[in-house]
């Protein structure tokens, strides 16, 4: 009995919820930086980044959906996190 609910616990805690809001946002701000054109450097959308982070909590991603974005390297590769319809 002991050894099933030891497996039962080892299973439950093996579970990938992805990375947080934060990292996802975090990762999201470093790309539209990289890709804004010359002369937008005073736009600085970190100073949403809370209302960001919010936005994708409540929108309530997949596990593999914020793995997608907050390893993207670029906004093509954060687009390719859409899911399909």
């Amino acid at each position: 009995m002991r050894f099933l609910l030891f497996v039962a616990l080892i299973g439950c805690g093996s579970k990938d919820d992805g990375p947080s809001c934060d990292k996802v946002v975090d990762n999201m701000l470093v790309i539209t930086k990289s890709a804004m054109p010359p002369g937008h450097d005073g736009m600085d959308a970190g100073n949403n980044r809370k209302q960001m982070v919010d936005q994708c909590v409540k929108r309530n991603m997949s596990a593999d959906q914020r793995r997608c974005l907050a390893t993207a390297k670029d906004v093509a590769g954060m687009a390719a996190c859409t899911p399909k319809k």
